[in-house]
């Protein structure tokens, strides 16, 4: 039975994950700071290779104390989602991240959520991945972490999260290479972080990226990627 790990995977589209690898069949370690939601304890009472797993990323210790614990377990597929916007969604979220009004503090928690501790959970579950046979880390990132793609500014915050997950994706491909590392842009998601204005049904989106991810190989290893396998510009 192949295994996934996914992380903040109480709510969007790391819930999405977590249902759709579930009625795929496989193993899922669903990881939230509160995995006691209504949505994930059916989930895990539906499907028996369904376990939760409470953990706050930016908690290091407690995430050293997960991958201890999950020691010898493979992880064909981690799913490095944990992410936030700060307290609110898209478009209040543009109100405290803009040139004119930058909350600074949230930026700080900001960078501490979506990149430091999604390079401290690359690395302390990296020898999970290591020992499976699909071998894949995904970084969820966004198109708004895209240099190239950044024509209309704002968002400061969580464009700069997210182009540092980018460069830290492409330095792992470079020296983890016996193993399959993507930075992943799911498209702009109706979730509580994109919006209720968002294009995408998350459903959709995850759909599409986990047929990417059977797709994939070594030499994909590196690459900024649309969920239809379409390279995202840095």
């Amino acid at each position: 039975m192949p295994a996934t790990l996914i992380t903040g995977a109480n709510r969007g589209l790391g819930l999405e994950h977590a249902k759709q690898f579930a009625g795929r069949g496989w193993r899922v370690f669903a990881c939230a700071r509160s995995p006691e939601v209504p949505a994930l304890t059916e989930l895990a009472r539906q499907h028996d290779q369904v376990s939760l797993h409470a953990l706050d990323v930016t908690d290091h210790e407690a995430v050293d104390t997960l991958a201890g614990e999950l020691s010898g377990t493979s992880v064909d597929v981690l799913v490095n989602n944990a992410g936030t916007t700060g307290p609110k969604g898209t478009p209040e979220a543009m109100r405290y991240q803009s040139l004119a009004n930058m909350d600074y503090q949230i930026w700080r928690e900001m960078l501490e959520v979506n990149l430091l501790s999604a390079f401290k959970v690359a690395t302390a579950f990296r020898d999970h991945v290591a020992a499976s046979d699909r071998r894949l880390l995904v970084n969820m990132s966004s198109g708004l972490g895209s240099v190239t793609n950044n024509v209309t500014g704002n968002m400061y915050a969580y464009r700069s999260s997210k182009a540092g997950l980018n460069i830290i994706t492409k330095g792992m491909a470079a020296e983890w290479q016996h193993l399959i590392v993507i930075a992943m842009s799911p498209g702009w998601c109706r979730t509580d972080l994109g919006g209720p204005d968002a294009q995408v049904d998350p459903v959709d989106s995850i759909r599409a990226q986990q047929e990417l991810f059977d797709t994939l190989g070594p030499n994909d290893s590196g690459r900024y990627l649309d969920r239809f396998g379409d390279d995202v510009p840095w």
